[in-house]
């Protein structure tokens, strides 16, 4: 699945354009998913952080990874919140990306069965539904088996299922599998429709990364520190105001289920990265991932392809600890 996005990513890098620097305080910003690790852009655009800085920030919802890198690479945005696992591949590719911060270092996923399975071990001899690529929810569901002692090659049969989460949320209703890995909120729909949490498991990955071109970072570093400024200001501020806040959700998810979006919020809440801080155990574990298909990612280290520079000059400053102490 990787490898065909990833083709995408190849064919703009060689035909796109680079970033107009006379439209640098007009920037355009993609994110390729409406997932809650996103989220602190939606608010920090809405709430008009950075236009404190003097950037009128477009958003701009590119549904998949692979559009949102090869506009970046093209040129049409300046800015992609997340698509890690295709920046990497791309800068494998020969492209010149930079990563500036993570909003999280962290993926929450639930084991969710049906109601007969009462603990792991119960899940041997069972079918248990997968995505169709070898994701990150993947990789951490078969390391949970072989933890306790069921062999994901013999002991389970490991099920790929289309039509995304709520299709694996059916086939457990249907009874086509016993479990399945899950995200917020289908978790908690599934729970809603009988079906029970497990297990709930941490998965040390990078997620709604900041990534933008070496060279556009080059060229503008200090309106990509007042970039970086706005949005650690949105991401205090939804650590604070969680009723504001779920009124942008609402917005963005288009949905005014007050429960769901609660604990959406709940969920991004726990997890934000205040100061954008990679944890170098996170983006090996995204590289790892990566080199299932692109083995050139298992000889990078956790600082290729980085510039933490910023976010050190802004931790250095005190802005954080000032913006805390309030």
């Amino acid at each position: 699945m990787v490898k065909k996005l990833a083709f995408i990513v190849i064919t703009v890098f060689c035909f796109g354009s680079t970033p107009n620097p006379a439209a640098a305080e007009k920037l355009r910003a993609a994110f390729p998913s409406l997932a809650t690790a996103l989220s602190p852009s939606w608010v920090a655009a809405e709430k008009g952080f950075w236009k404190r800085y003097g950037l009128d920030m477009e958003l701009v919802y590119l549904d998949g990874g692979a559009r949102s890198v090869s506009a970046l690479i093209g040129g049409s945005v300046q800015l992609v919140f997340g698509s890690d696992a295709l920046v990497t591949i791309a800068n494998i590719q020969g492209a010149n990306l930079t990563r500036l911060g993570v909003t999280t270092n962290t993926l929450g996923y639930a084991i969710v069965t049906t109601p007969a399975i009462k603990k792991i071990s119960d899940l041997k001899g069972k079918t248990l539904g997968i995505t169709l690529g070898r994701d990150a929810a993947y990789v951490r569901l078969v390391k949970i088996l072989n933890e306790n002692g069921i062999d994901p090659k013999s002991d389970v049969k490991l099920l790929p299922l289309g039509g995304g989460p709520m299709g694996r949320v059916s086939a457990l209703q249907a009874g086509v599998i016993q479990g399945t890995m899950l995200t917020p909120p289908t978790d908690l729909a599934a729970v809603e429709t009988g079906m029970k949490v497990l297990l709930r498991v941490d998965v040390p990955s990078i997620a709604g990364g900041i990534n933008m071109s070496a060279s556009f970072v080059q060229k503008h570093r200090g309106l990509v520190l007042d970039l970086l400024k706005g949005y650690i200001e949105g991401i205090h501020y939804l650590k604070e105001n969680k009723e504001e806040s779920l009124k942008v959700f609402a917005k963005y998810l288009r949905n005014s289920d007050g429960k769901r979006l609660s604990y959406l919020y709940d969920e991004i809440a726990g997890r934000v990265e205040r100061e954008l801080r990679p944890q170098p155990e996170s983006v090996r574990f995204m590289l790892d991932l990566v080199g299932q298909d692109y083995p050139q990612a298992l000889r990078l280290s956790e600082k290729d392809h980085w510039d933490l520079s910023l976010i050190d000059e802004i931790q250095q400053s005190g802005f954080v600890d000032r913006l805390y102490k309030k």
